[in-house]
C-alpha cells in the first residue's frame, strides 16, 4: 500500500511539473494531491520503520556491552511509545479540526489528510508491541548470559 501511495506521489508531481513546464497548463489540484499523498507516506512509512526497527539510532555503547545495549534499546522503545502517543492524541485534534475545512481542489475534507497522523501513530504503537516483546526477550537473554 505504501508503495502505491509513493507511486501516486511521484506521478502527481510528474504531472505537476510536466503540465507546467511542457504543456504550459498548470494543474492546480496536483499540489494538494501531492501533499495529501506525502502526508500519508510519511506516517505509514514511520510505522513500517518502527516495525523494522529502522528508525535512527545512535550507537553509544560498544558491542562488548550487550546488557547496556539491550537496556538502551528498551529505553528507545519507551521513547517511541511516548512520541507515538503524542502524535496519536495530537492527530485526533488535527483530524477534528479538518472536519470543518476542505481541500478545495480535491473536494474532500481536510480530515482525510490529517487522519494519517493518528492512523500512523496507532500503527506505530501496535508494531511497537511486537518490537518490545522482541527487545525484552533480547534483554533477558543478555542478562542470562
Amino acid at each position: 500500500m505504501l508503495g502505491l501511495l509513493f507511486a501516486g506521489l511521484i506521478l502527481t508531481i510528474a504531472w505537476q511539473v510536466g503540465g507546467r513546464e511542457v504543456l504550459r497548463v498548470p494543474a492546480i489540484w496536483t499540489q494538494e494531491a501531492a501533499l495529501f499523498l506525502f502526508t500519508w507516506c510519511v506516517f505509514l512509512g514511520s510505522a513500517v520503520a518502527v516495525r523494522r526497527s529502522a528508525h535512527y539510532v545512535c550507537e553509544v555503547l560498544p558491542p562488548s556491552m550487550p546488557r547496556g545495549r539491550a537496556c538502551l534499546k528498551l529505553l528507545g522503545d519507551a521513547g517511541i511509545a511516548v512520541a507515538a502517543a503524542v502524535l496519536f492524541w495530537g492527530g485526533i485534534g488535527f483530524t477534528e479540526i479538518g472536519l470543518f475545512r476542505d481541500l478545495e481542489t480535491l473536494g474532500i475534507a481536510e480530515a482525510w489528510q490529517m487522519a494519517a497522523m493518528p492512523v500512523g501513530a496507532a500503527l506505530m504503537l501496535l508494531f511497537l508491541v511486537e518490537v518490545a516483546v522482541r527487545d525484552i526477550t533480547a534483554c533477558r537473554a543478555a542478562f542470562a548470559a
